[in-house]
């Protein structure tokens, strides 16, 4: 990190993007009272060789206006935290500055930056194993916020973004330097040429940075630049719920109807609805066996054939037997949002913990999923050794990674929202919802719908309980989506495997 008294321009650093040699470019504008952190001893000698500044003031600091402060400034402090100790007339008016690179491409540098290659670990499960990394020059940078810099240079367009700063020489001292160069392999190491090997891991990047990519418009290696998907540009009459259930499903209907005055329907229950509105037992049952076989495409042309719009339905069985493959196939696709509505978790469990839904085989098959389905995402082995909680649990897990299935297969085609019930019901929450939504104006909040009554208290210990339980799992449902994908399988086929996670 560089604050640079002179220029008037805060430097923060994020990683893989070149920011060596760019810091110590911008060194060569500081004064003594800058403030410039250490960076590794080999590039500390290239920085003394060419007469530049070299650390200074990073722990202690004597600012332009005389005060004093003892702050430790380091390597890739995130500048969250670093605003939190400069003043903030400098804050305020000094340009922050970070380097950002396209996640695609910066993954693979990090990969080989790791000797990830060398210790015999595939670029894909290096990705799958450590997602984390790509979400760690977001949490150096933010890029909304009252901590996001000011001037984002884009690695690929470095020359024209740092001209455009308007620092005489910069650019050519910049451009002279190749700090931490010639690690990565100079050829087989192309986006194009890693990703085609490791099917699903482009995916991976593409859901965890989705943000940037669509800030700088990056695109995924192999695939035509980024337009705007077709869907933008319709009228968005139909709706539907992604969902596990306990969810609040019966109140986003009602808040539906309330606010966009359409017709908005939680689940269809009449007589004559089971097998034609409304999935049975059966379709159930064949979609996560078989998959998409043309009983269930019978039942979805059926289905989607009857509706009228403007329409919402906030059924959450739908979502476990074929809507999104449906829907991609549909001549309403592209008319069509699909709401992904999420609860916290642990309450979400002790929920139907509480209610025994996971007791009954039949409510199993009607309403959630079975452990004995062939054709799961998340092995249920270790989870049902906690009988009905573990089920529960396991259900709960299978669902999040549905989702994440879903939105790495289908994003560019379904206009996905996402939504958590505890935001929803909440004035601010239910007008981001509304606004993903397209609507604006006064907002309607319904009262909680079919809500869990357990005056005896054990429903929160429960909850907590699980939460510890759910804590201790860390599980990733992004990266048990990508590895099913990689592994060729798919929801909507019968797969000869049991589960890929």
């Amino acid at each position: 990190m560089i604050i640079c008294h002179p220029l008037k321009l805060i430097f923060i650093k994020t990683k893989k993007v070149g920011g060596t040699s760019f810091e110590i470019a911008l060194s060569s504008f500081c004064d003594e009272a800058s403030i410039i952190t250490p960076i590794t001893p080999g590039d500390e000698r290239t920085r003394a060789e060419l007469g530049y500044p070299g650390p200074q003031n990073h722990r202690r600091q004597v600012w332009p206006d005389g005060t004093e402060s003892e702050a430790d400034f380091y390597h890739h402090i995130p500048a969250a935290e670093a605003k939190t100790v400069i003043p903030k007339e400098i804050w305020d008016s000094y340009t922050k500055v970070t380097i950002w690179r396209d996640p695609y491409d910066a993954i693979i540098s990090r990969y080989y930056w790791e000797k990830a290659d060398a210790a015999g670990m595939p670029f894909g499960q290096f990705v799958r194993r450590f997602p984390g990394l790509l979400r760690e020059n977001c949490e150096i940078a933010p890029l909304e916020g009252p901590a996001a810099p000011d001037v984002f240079l884009r690695y690929e367009h470095l020359e024209e973004d740092i001209k455009a700063l308007g620092i005489n020489g910069l650019w050519d001292r910049f451009s002279s330097l190749r700090a931490k160069g010639n690690i990565r392999p100079r050829t087989g190491t192309d986006p194009e040429t890693l990703y085609s090997q490791h099917p699903g891991t482009a995916a991976i990047v593409a859901d965890r940075c989705a943000a940037e990519i669509r800030k700088f418009g990056y695109t995924c290696p192999g695939a035509p630049a980024a337009v705007p998907k077709q869907e933008l540009a319709g009228t968005r009459d139909f709706m539907f719920t992604l969902s596990a259930g306990r969810t609040g499903t019966a109140w986003l209907a009602e808040f539906l109807q309330s606010n966009l005055q359409i017709n908005s329907v939680h689940e269809p229950l009449g007589v004559e609805d089971f097998g034609t509105a409304m999935p049975e037992i059966g379709h159930m049952r064949t979609f996560n066996t078989l998959g998409m076989n043309p009983r269930m495409q019978e039942f979805w042309r059926t289905k989607l054939g009857a509706l009228a719009a403007p329409y919402a339905e906030s059924n959450h069985t739908l979502g476990k037997c074929g809507l999104i493959e449906a829907l991609a196939e549909s001549s309403i696709c592209d008319r069509t949002t699909v709401i992904i509505l999420r609860r916290d978790l642990a309450k979400q469990c002790a929920s139907y913990a509480g209610r025994g839904d996971f007791s009954n085989l039949t409510l199993i098959w009607q309403w959630y999923l079975d452990v004995s389905y062939e054709n799961v995402i998340v092995d249920p082995a270790a989870y049902l050794k906690l009988g009905q909680i573990g089920w529960a649990i396991w259900y709960a897990l299978e669902m999040e990674a549905r989702y994440a299935y879903y939105l790495l297969k289908y994003r560019q085609k379904i206009n996905f929202v996402e939504a958590r019930l505890e935001e929803a019901v909440k004035p601010h929450g239910a007008a981001e919802l509304l606004a993903d939504l397209g609507h604006s104006g006064r907002i309607v909040l319904p009262e909680k719908k079919n809500a869990t009554q357990d005056p005896s208290g054990v429903t929160e210990e429960l909850t907590a309980e699980i939460r510890a339980l759910l804590d201790r799992l860390n599980f990733d449902p992004v990266a048990a989506a990508a590895s099913y994908i990689e592994a060729g399988r798919s929801l909507d086929m019968r797969s000869p495997h049991r589960a890929a996670a």
